[in-house]
């Protein structure tokens, strides 16, 4: 397998992490919060991974991009002479992505650079190569919360939503057996909520930098719509939005028994629970 050291620490000491968790698991919340560090950077799904691995859907990627703050010629320039199904082409995009993220989001002295997606596990050789080269977040959620939340999404189809659950246990099927190794942390949302400070004191170890309260402050960020969801971050002024603990408990409220009845009989949705420790 290709191996690049820089993905571990190039030559300036520059360091490399994946945020890999399921979709709507407050990964896009923890994206901010980490890129809200001074010496971290963070993309909030770039999508190059979609692009670079099948099925190429480079237009997302371009879409993407455009909300992460770059120009067209710039997103074009850095797809140029990259190979489809390639490790050194994709680790050589984060590098010249890296380079210009860092003027256009005012980070000069960063330590360390990350994307999220909740989509790494599809492409096999990517994520065994990120499992063994880079450290690693792993955010979660009460399935019952990720279950409304599919259903509550605007103008998804029947065939979507089912879609996106099916790949919330794709993503946990892949990752499983390597979410006790000590480069990957397990980050639930409903601590990241309930206890910001002290997640992310526990985040920002893991990925090598001290505490830092940034993500708690009310400044503007750049390119806020980068970070997807408006429940994050407000888009007009870039101001972070408080944490709602509230929203854990939604599914209570608004579940039927028959929602309900379809989880419980779910067996992947029985171990995923049992494994994060999710009470019935």
């Amino acid at each position: 397998m290709f191996v690049d050291p820089w993905f571990r620490r190039n030559e300036v000491g520059l360091q490399v992490f994946f945020i890999v968790g399921p979709l709507r698991t407050g990964s896009s919340l923890l994206s901010r919060c980490v890129d809200d560090h001074p010496k971290l950077l963070c993309f909030c799904e770039s999508e190059i991974n979609r692009a670079l691995w099948g099925p190429y859907i480079v237009a997302h990627h371009f879409a993407r991009m455009r909300h992460h703050g770059f120009a067209v010629q710039e997103i074009f320039r850095l797809l140029d002479r990259k190979r489809q199904d390639n490790l050194e082409d994709t680790m050589q995009w984060y590098r010249q992505a890296t380079e210009l993220a860092q003027v256009k989001w005012q980070k000069p002295s960063i330590v360390a650079v990350g994307d999220k997606s909740p989509d790494f596990y599809s492409f096999p050789p990517l994520s065994r190569y990120l499992e063994s080269n880079c450290q690693l977040l792993y955010s979660i959620r009460d399935p019952r919360a990720i279950f409304r939340s599919i259903l509550e999404s605007p103008n998804a189809t029947v065939e979507e939503s089912r879609a996106r659950w099916e790949d919330l246990k794709s993503n946990f099927h892949v990752w499983e057996s390597r979410l006790s190794r000590e480069n990957i942390q397990i980050v639930k949302y409903e601590d990241l909520v309930t206890q910001p400070s002290e997640t992310m004191d526990k985040v920002y170890k893991h990925l090598g930098v001290p505490y830092s309260d940034c993500f708690l402050q009310p400044f503007a960020r750049l390119f806020p719509s980068r970070f997807l969801w408006k429940t994050n971050i407000n888009w007009e002024t870039g101001i972070r939005n408080d944490f709602d603990p509230e929203r854990i408990d939604n599914w209570r409220r608004e579940l039927t028994k028959e929602h309900l009845d379809v989880i419980a009989s779910d067996r992947a949705i029985r171990r995923m629970m049992d494994f994060f420790g999710y009470e019935w």
